[in-house]
């Protein structure tokens, strides 16, 4: 039977003792909701008893009891009731593989045989008819969707969610354009569940009812695909002037106040306002440190707007993050727009290869990949195109076979002109560069604009004045775009582009292309050209043994995973292998561009013109992996710094080796800051000892004599929290790390009774991170709390914080990048914890080049260097806990040089004015019990 012969739907979901029904776990309750002629006729629920006790951690998340399974019916005695409603029926489930094994257990178990009709997955419904959304957690979805979901993890309550998230799905599925419905047809044949039946009985039922996309779609078909209509191009730049006050914009009954609900007066926003706008119209530089709930964005952009439409050139601004760039497009520039009361032109603008190749994707849908997650995302990105503005891969949740795919897909400059893309006219990374180019304000990110000053790519129009925020990012940044990295995995990647061990892939789309134009090219010659690159593999590989060899077993005795180099002492074995990657590099490159010009003799179809792009832009690559791979070890540079790192097993195929500059002020000062007249540099965190000094010293600015604000934030951090520092914490120097990490573990867990709510734990070793982890996670059954691990299983940051922010009770244990960038306001985070002051590893090759440079000019690197990273990375991570002025918290440093040692004074001045206190474990634990009860007294 298949979903067509289906006249209805049964949704189930199934609350169960564990994930292994064909071992020990049980259903411990059953939902099931009934939908006919698009209608839910039915809801039904109930418990199930069983032999087996409920888990802890079930019941916290259920909400269910032993009790409560006492006088429950068993599965048997609802199996003939629950078969009835599933007869004739297609079963839908929220992640179906999961409830249907529970049910057909049960129905074994009571003699039964297994269902055997039709089967919907919501889940990978949701992927492909949503394909932009974050997470497709059932209570994600409804919250999106504005989905009553009353008790969450109750199998009631989740089956009732799930078949009005369905029915919503087969609206969604019957609005796609009858194009887009016929070509997801074969994309869906081998999904794994039955939405092939669900598209195909959707094609049939368009036909009868004669419908059409021109009368009932914002959408217009371009070459066969169906895409959203493209908005009005962008005109010229808007002449309306605006007048500038910052008072009357930020003032009590300003212009922002009047359309903010939550408008806050901030001194430091009119401040920060008037000084940007000075900058502008003085063509200085600017550096302004603006702390937490200073509103900084918006202080900003005015100025910017403003001098914007005076000049008639646009304001780049520049972030380091993606969600910064997505916060001030869609929650910043409307804000103003609204208080300003005219229209404000923004443009978001990225890297060429965010953009989907809309000729690249027509030809691709010639052939049917044999790969799910590539048809997976071939049919999500059908979809996609009908809603899409922007084609920015930014917007997608693919799947992660799906970015190789988009590796493909993606915009390159070969293909990118009018003269070979028949899509020009429509090209989603032209269109970004037009709306940039009669844009207020450019959005862009450090990177480009690195890419836009040191390439000279001209990608972005055009400007005068620059703000660059999240600004403490800015030498990283920099440093990692004027150096470069390789890996044999990088070349692997390009490798596998060719699809020599694909039966329909790269080499078999050029026999067909030989044979067809009778081209002078053989069969021997197309198996010659496989071997030339299985020769290049092999070589490649044996660069990387030669490297491992030469650089890390030479270093093994101090065990570290980074190893630094000079490229001048690699030795023969290196040299020679390199020589031979080399010349069969050359050789591959010289027969595909023969083949390339052979083919490109006679006009070509536009699926073959993309099959010699294709081939070309691979040769590209690889000439640009050649020539990386020969600055990284032919190439000495005294100014540079040579390193190489590997995993914990030392293997070649994982080594990958850097250059960095060691110093990039000089090329800063020289080619970056020049080149606008007036750029405003701006984060929470730029001042050391309450000066800019240091950060003027590493970017460069000297010879600029920037201007320089420091603005205090506006919370009043003596009400609102406090730093507690226990003064018996064992010392790693000497006890080692196993009573230190110990006693971490502890601490954690004792002030979880505290602080009933979330703590965020900050390391500056994964390693450490991962052993506190180990020892804490047997006792979290016993002390209500989820813990969560960066690194812990294989979970991305941003997936971390949203399992973290969806538990009242618990504990994230992060690294590295959790020190910065996340926004965890109110009862968010409640207490944090610091775990070590963040000094960088003194093996860290750019660390060590850089103090032995400062030692070389008689300096301290220690004082010099050391301490104003350390002090900047701090205070990014205290940070993390008061994002509001209603935020309370604590604030944990487990490391008493913040108080023993000379230099801990430079730490504690860089933080607000907050009650501090240096005490036993014990009376600190004490002491968080009574700021929490506090809090309990002023709610009352």
């Amino acid at each position: 039977m298949t979903i067509e012969k289906a006249n209805k739907f049964v949704v189930i979901d199934v609350e169960t003792t564990g994930n292994r029904p064909h071992y020990e776990d049980r259903m411990i309750e059953i939902g099931l909701t009934v939908i006919e002629d698009m209608q839910i006729t039915e809801t039904f629920s109930s418990f199930l008893h069983c032999e087996r006790e409920i888990p802890t951690f079930v019941s916290q998340l259920t909400g269910i009891q032993n009790e409560d399974l006492v006088d429950a019916p068993a599965f048997s005695a609802l199996a003939a009731n629950i078969l009835q409603h599933l007869d004739g029926a297609c079963l839908v489930a929220h992640h179906v593989d999961f409830d249907l094994q529970f049910l057909d257990s049960e129905l074994e178990r009571a003699g039964y045989n297994h269902f055997q009709g039709p089967v919907l997955d919501t889940v990978e419904m949701a992927r492909l008819f949503y394909p932009y959304l974050s997470s497709y957690r059932l209570q994600a979805l409804a919250e999106h969707f504005s989905l009553t979901h009353e008790n969450p993890h109750r199998a009631g309550s989740d089956a009732e969610v799930t078949a009005r998230l369905l029915l919503l799905m087969i609206d969604k599925l019957y609005s796609l354009p009858p194009v887009t419905l016929k070509q997801l047809e074969p994309y869906t044949r081998y999904m794994r569940t039955g939405l092939h039946d669900c598209v195909y009985v959707a094609m049939k039922m368009v036909r009868q009812r004669h419908q059409t996309y021109v009368q009932n779609y914002d959408i217009e078909i371009e070459r066969g695909l169906a895409i959203k209509k493209q908005t009005a191009k962008p005109s010229e730049t808007s002449t309306d002037s605006i007048s500038f006050s910052a008072e009357d914009f930020f003032g009590w009954n300003g212009k922002l106040a009047r359309v903010s609900p939550s408008f806050e007066y901030r001194e430091g926003q009119v401040e920060m306002a008037n000084n940007v706008h000075t900058a502008f119209v003085g063509e200085n530089h600017l550096l302004v440190e603006a702390a937490t709930g200073t509103g900084k964005t918006l202080a900003y952009l005015y100025p910017s707007i403003k001098i914007s439409r005076e000049t008639k050139h646009p304001v780049v601004i520049a972030t380091e993050t993606i969600a910064l760039q997505q916060q001030i497009k869609d929650r910043d520039v409307p804000l103003l727009e609204k208080a300003l009361g005219i229209p404000v032109k923004a443009a978001v603008l990225k890297g060429r290869s965010h953009y989907l190749c809309l000729q690249k994707f027509q030809h691709f849908l010639e052939r049917i990949s044999s790969s799910y997650d590539e048809q997976l995302t071939a049919a999500q990105l059908l979809v996609w195109l009908t809603e899409t503005e922007t084609g920015d891969i930014e917007e997608l949740n693919l799947p992660s076979g799906g970015y190789a795919l988009w590796e493909e897909l993606k915009s390159d400059p070969d293909s990118c002109t009018p003269e070979n893309c028949s899509f020009f006219s429509r090209c989603f990374y032209q269109r970004a560069k037009t709306n940039a180019r009669y844009s207020d304000v450019i959005i862009t990110n450090h990177a480009l604009l690195f890419t836009d000053h040191f390439e000279d790519t001209r990608i972005i129009p055009s400007y005068h004045s620059v703000v660059v925020d999240e600004a403490h990012h800015l030498e990283e940044t920099a440093g990692r775009h004027l150096g470069a990295s390789s890996s044999y995995q990088h070349f692997m990647r390009l490798f596998n582009r060719f699809g020599i061990q694909e039966s329909s892939g790269l080499f078999s789309n050029i026999e067909v292309l030989i044979d067809v134009r009778k081209m002078a090219f053989s069969l021997e010659w197309l198996s010659e050209r496989k071997a030339e690159l299985q020769s290049l593999q092999y070589e490649w590989h044996q660069l990387f043994i030669a490297l491992q060899t030469t650089i890390v077993k030479k270093q093994k005795k101090n065990d570290r995973k980074s190893h630094t180099y000079d490229p001048k002492n690699l030795g023969n074995l290196v040299y020679d292998t390199w020589k031979r990657v080399e010349m069969i590099g050359k050789d591959v490159n010289s027969s595909w561009r023969t083949f390339i010009e052979q083919a490109q003799e006679k006009p070509l179809t536009p699926a073959e013109e993309t099959l010699v792009q294709k081939i070309s832009s691979l040769c590209n690559d690889l000439e640009e992996i050649h020539r990386t791979l020969y600055s990284l070890i032919t190439a000495s540079d005294e100014h540079e710094v040579y390193w190489t790192e590997s995993d914990a097993e030392g293997r070649p195929d994982r080594l990958r080796l850097y250059r960095r500059p060691v110093n990039i002020a000089e090329r800063l000062e020289n080619e970056f800051f020049p080149k606008a007249k007036s750029m405003v540099l701006t984060s929470a965190t730029l001042t050391v000892k309450e000066s800019f000094q240091y950060m003027i010293d590493q970017l460069g600015l000297q010879n600029f004599e920037p201007k320089c604000l420091h603005l205090v934030s506006p919370f009043y951090y003596k009400r609102q929290a406090e730093l507690l520092i226990p003064e018996d914490f064992p010392e790693i120097r000497h006890g080692g790390e196993g009573p230190f990490i110990y006693a971490v573990a502890e601490l954690v867990s004792l002030l979880m009774a505290a602080v009933k709510g979330r703590i965020l734990v900050l390391f500056t070793s994964y390693q450490m991170l991962k052993e506190t982890y180990q020892t804490i996670k047997p006792w979290m059954a016993d002390l209500d709390f989820a813990l969560f691990g960066q690194g812990m299983h294989g979970d991305n940051r941003s997936k971390l914080v949203k399992q973290f922010r969806n538990r009242e009770r618990a504990v994230l244990l992060g690294t590295s990048t959790f020190w910065e960038g996340i926004d965890l306001p109110g009862d968010d985070v409640r207490a944090l914890i610091i775990v070590r002051l963040p000094f960088a590893p003194p093996d860290d090759p750019v660390y060590k080049a850089k103090a032995e440079q400062i030692e070389a000019n008689g300096g301290n690197p220690f004082m010099q260097l050391a301490i104003p990273r350390a002090v900047l990375r701090f205070k990014q991570g205290f940070g993390r806990l008061i994002r509001t002025k209603n935020d309370r918290g604590l604030v944990f440093v487990l490391d008493k040089r913040l108080i023993k040692a000379r230099y801990g004074k430079m730490f504690l001045r860089s933080l607000p004015e907050v009650p501090t206190t240096y005490a036993s474990t014990n009376e600190l634990l004490d002491r968080a019990s009574d700021f929490f009860s506090q809090e309990g007294d002023e709610d009352k």
